[in-house]
């Protein structure tokens, strides 16, 4: 039956509802996969001394599982209470506390959640212009009188850039004292890293009441579930190897799928189509090189701009781009290697690109690249997780690669050595 019009135009509306490419999901018809990563969070939660780190890589969708962190607590008759606060790379440990503490008032007063009298009196004193001072003990004791009748989780994202050692280390000791005196409460820390120690000081103390929680690059199927959630919000369908062309091109990032999953939509629609297509990914993704973000585009241009054509910088990072990696995205010289040569047409030794790849790691490329200073052997990231994508996709445009070499790409555990 044909579609008219007003029905077309009101669908491609709707499609900037269902994908966010550039802001974390804040509801839960909108959240896609995940489901381990969630599932842990919500057990930490359910364990009373417990609490949580959740780490990973730029751009993995930390920020958005932390906005389903309420929706996903399935506790009918039981009042929750979740602030989540941003913290600053100057926050002191009394800022950090003062901003959760206001959070926890702004979100009692807006849901009508009736609080302990000792409650609110703390809440008064701690958000107070006096209130320079906040201990651990005060924290501890506003934290127990809300326990009593609230479910409980604090939720510190970014906390990765906080830079002063102390404020971190007092966080630290804050969750151990919590754990030690069963304060009915959870704090959920949220960082980029790869690693739980870049996220929290002394966490070899916190492992009895820390669960540390890796957040990877999404899978084929988490990435794909985001297409077609979205499309069938808006009762769309895509065919099988448009949705796969789309993870293939997102390297695991989310905020590709959200990207080229609207284009591609807005791409049917144009065609009077409700069925997006191979073309229509296509069409997509020429609109997702034009709209990315300035500051990757610039990213992009700065590392492959050389006044020697035969320097071979955007065949060797698109080569990179291509490269099989693990779940941080991590890839050694050797996974560069097949790609390049299938780029370049002709065998090329590592030896031949190694100067690129250090190249890429310095301030006059970006850098686009960085090293891993402390692996045994040389090893590589993006910088900028989303200049990866990026970066494929303008191989893809500017034919240095065709679609079958998007397709060989396999699953990030398989790496060269």
């Amino acid at each position: 039956m044909p579609v008219s019009k007003g029905e077309l135009e009101d669908r491609s509306f709707k499609l900037g509802i269902y994908f966010k490419p550039t802001s974390p999901i804040n509801k839960e018809n909108l959240f896609a996969g995940r489901l381990a990563q969630t599932q842990d969070v919500v057990d930490a939660i359910n364990q009373q001394g417990q609490h949580a780190v959740l780490y990973g890589e730029r751009g993995v969708g930390k920020t958005s599982l932390a906005n389903m962190i309420l929706p996903k607590l399935r506790m009918p008759g039981t009042e929750k209470i979740a602030p989540l606060v941003n913290c600053m790379t100057e926050d002191s440990y009394a800022d950090i506390w003062k901003r959760v503490f206001e959070e926890i008032k702004f979100i009692a007063d807006r849901h009508d959640i009736a609080l302990r009298a000792n409650a609110e009196d703390m809440l008064r004193e701690y958000t107070g212009p006096l209130a320079s001072v906040i201990s651990p003990d005060e924290v501890r004791r506003l934290l127990w009188e809300l326990g009593q009748e609230l479910l409980v989780v604090v939720i510190l994202d970014e906390f990765d850039t906080v830079e002063d050692e102390s404020t971190r280390a007092m966080i630290s000791d804050t969750l151990k004292f919590l754990s030690d005196r069963t304060v009915p409460a959870t704090v959920v820390l949220i960082g980029v890293a790869d690693d739980v120690e870049d996220v929290i000081s002394n966490h070899q103390s916190l492992e009895r009441c820390m669960l540390q929680i890796l957040m990877p690059r999404m899978s084929q199927a988490e990435l794909e579930e985001i297409v077609t959630k979205g499309l069938s919000g808006v009762e769309m369908t895509i065919e099988d190897a448009a949705l796969h062309e789309i993870s293939q091109l997102s390297r695991g990032l989310p905020h590709y799928p959200h990207l080229l999953g609207l284009h591609a939509g807005r791409a049917a629609l144009g065609d009077g189509a409700i069925h997006v297509s191979k073309t229509h990914v296509q069409d997509a993704m020429k609109e997702a090189i034009k709209k990315t973000q300035a500051s990757i585009q610039s990213i992009y241009s700065k590392a492959v701009t050389s006044s020697r054509k035969e320097a071979l910088f955007p065949q060797v990072l698109v080569a990179c781009a291509i490269a099989n990696t693990d779940d941080l995205g991590w890839f050694y010289p050797g996974n560069v290697r097949k790609p390049l040569e299938k780029i370049l047409g002709r065998e090329y030794k590592v030896e031949a690109f190694a100067r690129h790849l250090h190249g890429f790691c310095e301030i006059g490329r970006g850098p686009v690249l960085r090293k891993d200073e402390e692996s045994a052997r040389p090893r590589f990231r993006f910088a900028n997780p989303l200049v990866q994508p990026y970066t494929l996709m303008r191989g893809l445009a500017e034919e240095m690669i065709q679609e079958e070499d998007v397709r060989a790409i396999r699953d990030r555990s398989h790496l060269l050595f």
